[in-house]
């Protein structure tokens, strides 16, 4: 959607939305992803762990076979858990795009994203 469009649905929305309330809930989203993907993560090289550790202490298959299902059944719920969460942020975009935000491009990964608010405010300066 062209930023002309976007500042014209803003400017025409019933629905109105501060920035900083914008700039929280973007966070909030954003923090929500990188706490799920850590605790994946994490919880994969745990499995993988348990698997070099199964082998190493010489457990029998069937006592290995439970406990490595377990941690598939885990992950796999993060993995569910992560896809709703992707719903989620998906519908309250769609609403967010129904307000006086509409206009705003960033999101909750906007290029500053990725760095420490010193080191974005320092590169905006030099831009």
């Amino acid at each position: 959607m062209s930023n002309a469009r976007r500042a014209e649905r803003a400017a025409k929305s019933e629905m109105h939305m501060s920035d900083d309330t914008f700039f929280n809930l973007s966070g909030q989203v954003r923090d929500a992803y990188v706490k799920l993907d850590d605790v994946l993560a994490h919880t994969l090289r745990m499995s993988a762990d348990m698997i070099d550790t199964a082998r190493t202490i010489g457990l029998a298959p069937e006592q290995g076979q439970k406990l490595f299902k377990r941690f598939h059944g885990c992950i796999d719920t993060m993995m569910q858990s992560r896809e709703q969460l992707l719903g989620a942020h998906l519908e309250a975009t769609k609403i967010r795009m129904k307000t006086n935000q509409a206009e705003r491009a960033d999101g909750c990964y906007s290029p500053w994203s990725a760095l420490e608010e010193k080191q974005a405010d320092a590169l905006r300066l030099v831009a």
